[in-house]
């Protein structure tokens, strides 16, 4: 049996699908997590510079997107065949695009950034409703309330992702309640269910 650690921020970000994935696999795994004042120093350990990364028998797996489908194909987490797979990762690299031209704003809302505000809202307006207009279609369309034809991959990432936007978008819900639907049902699928009840509660 591979052993597992993930390294990341004790935080949920893009860490925080892989861990899902895990819990909803029931495999265990090292979940290393650090504070921002730690990641100075084992910042100089990671090849690339950035986090997280999985490491799978001491091979080492670089980026959110990579290391989450990995883990997605491990646990039989992917689409039914090649196209719903191409489609499952035109979604999430839509959905991070999004997050690049609204976190201006998100940072600013959220405290933990100065700016005027006014000054992003209109990129941040844009691309929200852009986004989430094409992702309720998508889901919609797929007919089992997941982005494909099951619960994959995918489904975990972007459910983390809306759960970051309801942090700082205050009328989400009140104009995209699909979309705040699937994010439940996501996070109500056993075991994840489970862990998400418990896991801290650190904001972004």
């Amino acid at each position: 049996m591979p052993q597992y650690k993930l390294n990341y921020f004790n935080a949920r970000g893009y860490g925080e699908a892989a861990r899902l994935i895990f819990h909803y696999a029931g495999q265990e795994f090292e979940d290393s997590r650090w504070t921002n004042e730690q990641w100075l120093e084992i910042k100089p350990t990671s090849e690339t510079g950035k986090a997280p990364w999985l490491e799978v028998d001491g091979v080492r797996i670089y980026g959110s997107v990579p290391l989450t489908r990995y883990l997605g194909t491990i646990f039989g987490l992917i689409g039914k065949d090649a196209m719903e797979n191409a489609q499952i990762d035109s979604i999430i690299d839509t959905y991070k695009d999004c997050i690049e031209d609204i976190w201006p704003y998100a940072l600013i809302k959220s405290g933990r950034k100065e700016g005027d505000i006014e000054e992003v809202k209109p990129a941040f307006e844009e691309a929200r409703k852009r986004f989430l207009t094409y992702l309720t279609k998508i889901l919609e369309n797929s007919g089992s309330g997941f982005l494909g034809s099951k619960f994959t991959w995918a489904d975990a990432f972007l459910a983390e992702g809306i759960t970051t936007m309801l942090l700082f978008d205050d009328h989400l819900k009140a104009d995209y309640p699909k979309i705040v639907q699937y994010k439940e049902r996501v996070h109500s699928l056993p075991k994840i269910k489970e862990y998400v009840e418990k896991r801290p509660n650190n904001g972004f």
